[in-house]
């Protein structure tokens, strides 16, 4: 007899009935496998990986999510909604939200929050599904974007800042001298340059050696930092030169007053290690003037600290004087 199905209800339909459940079981069995699987690749993954509800509720993550924010999971999951965020970015989450509903998804970064309160930059992907019984839910995919950003960071202090003094360098100087020059044509602020060169430089480093000429430096740098504004800008532009921007000066603005301050800062004995150095500086300013070329601007500049050299040191003051005479 062959084993065909027989309407009768015979052998060979039982038989084909223990198929079907076999097939069932095999079925189930290869699901409840998939289903590990894939919550085992999730825990594992290198990012972390949060489900919340559009409120923040957190009802699913994964293990490196809590280990990146020194949690437990349990921990994790029963923080209060956006309580893994830093309080002062919650509400760039809700306005995020809409973004999201509208294209689908959305890359940026946010700034989140440990369990020792230590705040940690993250880069995240976000998209919203349907996942009953839960509802709409967002899936935020979470990257440590620590290290990035702190390279980000080296880098742009690379291009923009003084190795050696931390101030800024002649290409930030440049920057922010057009956006003093382009504001002040549009708003007739006056715009002040300070040029600075250190006398006598040369025998610092030749009688200490250029290690203690670098700190030296690094002093002069801090006390001129010290005299101005943190809307000002101290540059350092050269070996043992200097520029002040001073983006927006009042009419009644002093500028020369501003230069013997600088220069005074200069002039203080500085004490390194048992040694006593003591240092002067040559000064040149200039004010911005209409349809000048921010250039043009720090050329006179430069220009003026030269003829004060040329006066001698004690010469710088009067020089400053006849200088603002002559504009």
């Amino acid at each position: 007899m062959d084993g065909r199905y027989r309407g009768d209800g015979g052998s060979d339909a039982r038989h084909t009935s223990a198929e079907v459940c076999d097939a069932n079981v095999l079925e189930l069995a290869i699901c409840n496998e998939e289903r590990y699987l894939g919550s085992l690749l999730l825990e594992n993954l290198g990012d972390g990986i949060v489900g919340h509800t559009l409120d923040g509720q957190v009802v699913y993550a994964n293990r490196r999510i809590a280990d990146m924010l020194g949690y437990t999971h349990d921990q994790f999951m029963s923080l209060p909604p956006w309580g893994w965020i830093v309080s002062d970015r919650r509400g760039q989450l809700t306005s995020l939200l809409d973004q999201i509903r509208a294209s689908g998804g959305l890359v940026f970064e946010s700034l989140c929050i440990g369990s020792n309160g230590e705040v940690v930059c993250v880069e995240i992907s976000s998209r919203i599904i349907d996942a009953e019984p839960w509802g709409r839910l967002c899936v935020s995919v979470t990257r440590d974007a620590s290290v990035r950003v702190a390279a980000h960071e080296t880098m742009r202090r690379m291009a923009f800042y003084d190795s050696l003094t931390g101030l800024s360098n002649r290409a930030m100087l440049e920057d922010r001298l057009q956006a003093a020059v382009d504001a002040a044509e549009q708003n007739s602020h006056i715009v002040g340059v300070i040029y600075m060169d250190l006398d006598d430089f040369k025998p610092v480093n030749d009688a200490y050696g250029h290690a203690m000429g670098d700190r030296v430096l690094g002093v002069v740098g801090e006390r001129l930092q010290g005299c101005v504004r943190e809307t000002d800008t101290i540059a350092r532009v050269g070996g043992d030169e200097f520029i002040a921007l001073f983006p927006r000066l009042n009419a009644g603005t002093d500028l020369s007053g501003k230069a013997r301050a600088l220069a005074e800062s200069v002039s203080q004995p500085i004490a390194i290690d048992g040694a006593i150095v003591s240092l002067s500086a040559s000064v040149g300013l200039a004010t911005y003037r209409p349809g000048e070329h921010q250039d043009e601007l720090i050329c006179r500049a430069d220009h003026a600290m030269y003829r004060a050299k040329m006066h001698g040191l004690a010469g710088w003051e009067e020089f400053l004087a006849s200088e603002l005479l002559d504009r």
